[in-house]
């Protein structure tokens, strides 16, 4: 019988334990690293690791996955970018646990048009489980059986996924399932111990800790008080808690004269759960503790960086106790790609039918008047850095990438507006007039220097805040939306433009903020470093060969120079092909 299942040969090693890269092999037995270093004995399988740099299989430390896993359990925007671990349940939503009603699943969204037709947002925020298993059967042949975390655990594992999901409770779905639609107020005593009760149940089932959308359904209407209590049912499971601050407040009726939260008020309420809990502190997708208007040059938001990093991190007790994830801003539409110029006008191509019925009406002076009304008045929602109604630089964040008319590739509807004398806004409507089917994104090019950090300083990590799925899927209907760039590129692009092409950082500290410091933090013992003992989740790279393929107009490309991957000691990607495999695990609290 062979010594390993695998041998990887000469590679370039770098562990994520800090020790500096070295040329060595690595030897695989079952689902743990057996050998590191000069290794010899014989092996079922020979990897020759020439050229190549092996390092922990990349964690999404931030991701929604768990909401697509059903639909893509093969994660190939996940593991082809070499991602073999994401931590799910955020920003308040997990798969579980359900009761009489719950939010219509991710891939049931794209079909709440035809079943139960609306203009804005859907009639009901959260639909009568009945109804949504019906719709469920109709739609994918399959139903929501299960009504625990636990229950989910096993739906996954009996479908068998290719990348490992560490799971945290949502504490949004706890609130669901115990007030129904009756959510937007305060709970009450007997409803908190009831959420309590759910908490419990979560963590004995295995979740890792919890999550809160404190922008969202149900969450945002949530005391202090409430959360407080709920988070401190971690301490005795040694769980961490996750929140989405309270950065823009219910994204619902946001209209003229608007005032934003305080962010750094809302970011010193993440602390206090922390300072009266005890429980570990996560911060979701960390952005700064001030809005500064105008945009400021960057040795102002460096500063803004860094009193905010230093706020939030005074009362740390340990290296680990408050920690933070940040987005890759690589690009413009690294989140989500809204494909067309006019996709961020959905009521009213949902109510006209298509892009061409829109940019007919967009001629029409008395409807544009309409539209623009109707979301002065907060019926729609815009994102805060792209809305003509609470951000006066929206228009340079919205780009034209690719349009009919001459010249305005490139450019943003701020310079588009300039170089014709004209309003933004009429400009922004004038070219989906000229052109419904014109291209757009939204964002900047390349993140400031401030930005970066966020990465640098010893506490943050990379989370992508996306989900998973197959290079073919995107909306059909309106807004058309397909995954951002990030989805299938965010880690590539990292080392290509932080280690391989910039300074930033050396293959030996990218891997800190790649995988080791997510697995610390969440506990997720054996994973994010490649030692003796440790499960075998590797990705081997070519690097100097990676090459990102994806582009802003079409994002569901798969990277080049990701050679292979492996989960739990089995090779899922081959020479940069997925073999289908299904090794991956629900990474259990233990």
């Amino acid at each position: 019988m062979a010594e390993f299942d695998i041998l990887v040969k000469d590679a370039t090693i770098v562990e994520g334990t800090g020790k500096k890269a070295y040329k060595g092999s690595i030897g695989v037995k079952g689902d743990k690293v057996a050998a590191l270093g000069a290794v010899n004995g014989d092996a079922a399988k020979e990897v020759d690791g020439r050229g190549l740099t092996a390092l922990p299989g990349f964690i999404d430390a931030h991701s929604h996955a768990d909401w697509t896993l059903p639909w893509f359990p093969h994660a190939e925007s996940y593991v082809m970018q070499g991602v073999t671990t994401f931590v799910g349940g955020q920003c308040g939503g997990s798969p579980a646990p359900l009761g009489e009603f719950i939010r219509v699943p991710r891939m049931l969204q794209d079909h709440l048009q035809e079943l139960d037709p609306y203009k804005y947002y859907p009639r009901l925020s959260y639909y009568p489980l009945e109804q949504i298993n019906q719709w469920m059967e109709e739609k994918f042949g399959w139903t929501l059986d299960w009504d625990t975390m636990g229950g989910f655990f096993k739906k996954v594992e009996d479908t068998g996924i290719s990348v490992n999901y560490a799971p945290l409770l949502g504490h949004g779905s706890v609130r669901t399932a115990v007030m129904g639609n009756d959510y937007k107020r305060h709970t009450t005593q007997k409803e908190q111990a009831e959420m309590h009760e759910l908490i419990h149940q979560g963590m004995r089932d295995g979740c890792i800790g919890i999550s809160t959308g404190l922008d969202y359904d149900p969450d945002v209407f949530a005391a202090h008080e409430e959360v407080v209590a709920s988070v401190a049912v971690l301490k005795e499971y040694g769980g961490v808690y996750c929140p989405h601050w309270r950065r823009t407040g219910r994204r619902r009726g946001i209209a003229v004269g608007h005032v934003p939260n305080e962010k750094i008020t809302a970011l010193m309420e993440c602390v206090d759960v922390y300072n009266r809990t005890g429980v570990r502190l996560h911060f979701a997708h960390l952005s700064t503790g001030w809005d500064i208007r105008p945009p400021p040059p960057d040795e102002l938001e460096h500063a803004n960086l860094k009193v905010t990093i230093d706020m939030i991190t005074r009362d740390s007790k340990g290296d680990l106790d408050i920690t933070w994830d940040a987005i890759p801003q690589l690009t413009r539409g690294g989140f989500e790609a809204m494909r067309y110029l006019c996709s961020l006008y959905e009521p009213w191509l949902r109510e006209l039918g298509g892009r061409e019925e829109l940019a007919k009406w967009f001629k029409v002076e008395e409807f544009r008047e309409e539209v623009k009304e109707s979301i002065r008045r907060g019926k729609w929602y815009m994102r805060e850095s792209y809305s003509p109604v609470t951000n006066p630089k929206w228009a340079e964040h919205i780009y034209v990438l690719r349009a009919k008319t001459p010249g305005l590739d490139g450019k943003s509807i701020a310079q588009i507006a300039a170089e014709r004398g004209r309003d933004p806004w009429d400009t922004w409507m004038d070219v989906i007039a000229e052109d419904p089917d014109a291209l757009g994104a939204t964002g900047q090019l390349a993140p400031s220097p401030a930005y970066l950090q966020y990465y640098t300083h010893p506490k943050g990590m990379v989370g992508l805040d996306t989900s998973v799925f197959d290079a073919k899927w995107e909306r059909k209907e309106p807004p058309y939306t397909f995954p951002g760039i990030n989805t299938f590129n965010a880690f590539p692009m990292f080392i290509t433009r932080y280690v391989r092409d910039g300074n930033l950082f050396t293959m030996e500290e990218a891997a800190q903020k790649t995988s080791a410091m997510a697995a610390r933090v969440h506990n997720l013992k054996g994973r994010g470093v490649i030692k003796e003992d440790s499960y075998a989740d590797i990705v081997l790279l070519d690097v100097p060969n990676i090459r990102v393929l994806s582009d802003e107009a079409e994002t569901r490309r798969h990277p080049e120079g990701v050679e292979y991957v492996f989960v739990n000691g089995e090779a899922v990607v081959e020479k940069g092909r997925h073999k289908g495999r299904r090794p991956g695990r629900v990474l259990k609290r233990t």
